[in-house]
């Protein structure tokens, strides 16, 4: 087993702050809290100053902390899917990693022309041609820098060492592969629903081949836009009959939404629990947040069960 120290991951939405820690004990890797925060009023992270940004995130975390002192001092973070522009789109292999990051930028600077493309920090997926996908392509993920730096700066306020920052459905699809052997094979569907939007991955054989991002401005638009993310595009050839196992996580979202879901798009999509294949520390039976909330906890726990 890979060298793992105490590890706590955070999700910051816009009305709250989600912790999960994980320790190592003995050589095993026990879930030491499962807990979240609210904020005293809503988070915009996109248009509120930093001062204000760093004095509820400094709020709620002392809340979390008063409860339940960390273990840990490395953590990592998940942030507002707002935050990040996406795309996928067509590659040249044969251009070097800066040479992509430079490409991948303006091409970015054209979909989102309001953004300032040299200060963002890009990563990206590369997407070879498969079956499902007619032509390499790389799913790409940018944030402005500043929010990084919001972020390294709250840990340094806090003597916490800064580890991995991420998107909400990566870091939860890392909880997932770890919880589901059904995201190592065939074709899976990977839904995460936040408050403005829904986040999709088509994952082949437990690697992403496609991911999308659509923003909506009321739930009923919901069970459709999930049922266009499994129909062919541009980028992909698929139909929902080809789907083996589709998965469904995300802020808040209740055992009730997800039936409806289940019934109008005749998916059977699993409301998973991040927490099914490790320890519970004892006391962490009667706590809601793990007994109840589990699936609401998947981005913060897939950061900290994350090694790399």
């Amino acid at each position: 087993m890979a060298e793992f120290e105490n590890h706590t991951g955070f999700t910051v939405t816009g009305s709250k702050l989600q912790l999960v820690e994980v320790i190592n004990k003995a050589g095993q890797f026990i879930l030491e809290n499962v807990d979240e925060a609210y904020f005293n009023e809503p988070l915009d992270i996109e248009r509120d100053k930093e001062t204000k940004i760093i004095s509820l995130l400094q709020g709620a975390f002392n809340e979390l902390i008063i409860k339940t002192p960390l273990l840990s001092s490395s953590v990592s973070f998940t942030l507002p899917f707002e935050l990040f522009y996406t795309m996928q789109a067509p590659y040249d292999n044969t251009l070097l990693h800066e040479d992509l990051i430079e490409e991948f930028k303006w091409e970015l600077s054209v979909l989102y022309p309001y953004m300032p493309a040299k200060d963002l920090v890009v990563q990206y997926i590369e997407v070879e041609k498969n079956d499902l996908n007619s032509y390499n392509t790389a799913l790409v993920f940018a944030i402005p820098r500043k929010f990084l730096q919001l972020v390294y700066s709250f840990c340094q306020n806090n003597n916490l060492k800064l580890k991995f920052i991420d998107n909400a459905h990566t870091a939860s699809d890392r909880a997932l592969s770890l919880s589901s052997p059904f995201m190592e094979k065939g074709i899976v569907l990977s839904i995460y629903f936040a408050s403005k939007y829904l986040s999709s991955f088509i994952n082949f054989d437990g690697k992403p081949i496609y991911h999308k991002v659509i923003p909506f401005a009321d739930a009923s638009e919901v069970p459709e836009i999930i049922k266009s993310q499994v129909t062919s595009d541009e980028f992909i050839k698929i139909n929902k009959s080809m789907i083996n196992a589709s998965f469904i996580t995300g802020e808040d979202l209740s055992s009730s939404l997800v039936e409806s879901l289940r019934d109008t798009t005749n998916l059977d999509l699993v409301h998973f629990n991040p927490f099914s294949k490790i320890k519970p520390e004892a006391k962490l039976i009667g706590n809601k947040c793990y007994a109840e909330k589990f699936n609401s906890f998947s981005a913060a726990a897939g950061m900290a069960f994350r090694l790399a």
